[in-house]
């Protein structure tokens, strides 16, 4: 379905902006990574102010704009903000961001020409993420197997087909999966299993997964964060972390197999309380907590690759925008 960014009117999108702009400049906004609107005082995430909706299917009317590239944008500026309790806060916490996270919330919005089609924009941009996680400057470049290295390349190497209009026979995408999922259970590295999971979740046609793409995105980064705030925490909640991890794998290699595979997670649990104990472990209050005051000493690590994925998207924003409109 072809899309007409702002419905092709330029005053729609002076409001839109004027609109949106009034309520981020003052924080009104919570940037969240679902679709959530208020009328009244309550909860609004930056995509639910724009179309003032949480209907998916209004938001699409309302803007001309694909819903998952608004949550896509929205979760990388999510990713970067830091939520502190504040008892004197309006809300009872503060946000707190890198200048940049801050401008990027209208910029990419900003980006967009009215009458533009940015249906595709997230679709073309999995492959640039893709290959940035695979750059050196990745800030767990070294954790990543080499063997899911190899996988994740032959995935870009079937989009690449895909993006020159060459026929991709199904079978081959079959046989990415199958080695996807492979590489991934052969994964030993906790620090590595975030990049696995990606790399198992992304093997598929790329216009296929591009309405995943925030939650596939949103799930590998926040992992990524857990991985650079582990050295902020205590060798004890280290342990229990990586055991965490650790058997959330293994309950998911016991549901692949038929006896379990029509089992609740909780039937399952009961049935292996090792798992369960691993898991629950660092899920209690106290170590959440921890891990959330770790993850805030870590997120600037996390800062220039999240940059660099808004630049990203805002220069395929851009050259959306230049294309000419198709009658």
């Amino acid at each position: 379905m072809s899309l007409r960014a702002f419905l092709g009117d330029p005053a729609l999108k002076a409001e839109t902006l004027n609109r949106v702009r009034q309520a981020w400049d003052t924080r009104q906004i919570i940037p969240l990574i679902y679709l959530k609107w208020s009328n009244g005082a309550g909860v609004a995430s930056l995509a639910g102010t724009i179309a003032q909706t949480q209907d998916p299917a209004l938001f699409v009317a309302r803007t001309g704009l694909p819903l998952e590239l608004a949550l896509l944008c929205e979760m990388l500026v999510n990713t970067g903000i830091t939520f502190q309790d504040d008892e004197t806060a309006p809300r009872g916490f503060i946000m707190t961001a890198d200048e940049r996270i801050w401008s990027f919330g209208l910029e990419w919005l900003e980006a967009i020409a009215v009458d533009a089609d940015v249906g595709d924009v997230v679709a073309r941009f999995l492959p640039v993420f893709l290959t940035q996680i695979l750059s050196d400057e990745f800030p767990l470049a070294a954790n990543i197997d080499p063997a899911v290295k190899s996988v994740a390349r032959d995935i870009l190497q079937l989009w690449e087909c895909e993006r020159r209009g060459e026929p991709v026979p199904s079978r081959a995408w079959r046989t990415i999966r199958a080695n996807a999922l492979l590489v991934s259970e052969g994964s030993r590295d906790p620090a590595g299993y975030a990049a696995a999971d990606l790399v198992e979740s992304l093997a598929w046609p790329c216009a296929g997964i591009a309405v995943e793409g925030p939650v596939i995105s949103q799930k590998f980064l926040q992992s990524c964060l857990q991985v650079l705030a582990a050295p902020f925490l205590s060798p004890q909640d280290q342990i229990d972390w990586a055991k965490g991890l650790a058997a959330q794998r293994e309950l998911r290699r016991i549901r692949s197999e038929a006896p379990s595979a029509d089992l609740s997670d909780e039937a399952l649990l009961d049935r292996h309380p090792e798992i369960k104990q691993a898991m629950l472990a660092p899920q209690q209050p106290a170590a959440a907590a921890r891990m959330d005051a770790a993850k805030q000493k870590a997120r600037s690590a996390l800062l220039p690759f999240l940059l660099q994925q808004m630049d990203g998207l805002l220069n395929l924003l851009r050259q959306t925008s230049d294309r000419p409109v198709s009658p």
